[in-house]
């Protein structure tokens, strides 16, 4: 498939190393930030929100603004593409791509409907 995001890949193998595993840690924060927002209004909560919001794992949530399911959803695809470049293979801890995969295949999930 062809990337729709060749910025998040550009860096690559130049002297920006580092750019990709911040560009993986800014998206799976603001995703996340979507999670913590709407916790209680969601239809359901996937495990590794589940287990970075217990505190299970030390990963924060984004400052500022949070996203939109739409604009999460972008940010699952910024995820997905920093994360299959070698800056990110080797700067991220294992915990840290494990939980970030999880979170760019997640399909966004929905607000409740209803009462």
């Amino acid at each position: 498939s062809s990337s729709t995001l060749p910025r998040v890949m550009s860096g690559q193998g130049s002297s920006s190393a580092g750019d990709a595993t911040q560009k993986a840690r800014e998206s799976f924060a603001s995703i996340l930030s979507y999670y913590e927002k709407n916790f209680s209004s969601l239809e359901s909560v996937p495990d590794w929100a589940k287990r970075v919001s217990s505190g299970e794992i030390q990963i924060s949530v984004a400052k500022g603004a949070v996203p939109s399911a739409e604009q999460s959803e972008e940010l699952k695809k910024e995820l997905e593409e920093a994360l299959k470049t070698q800056d990110a293979i080797n700067n991220l801890s294992t915990i840290e791509k494990e939980l970030m995969a999880q979170a760019a295949k997640e399909s966004i999930k929905k607000r409740r409907k209803g009462k």
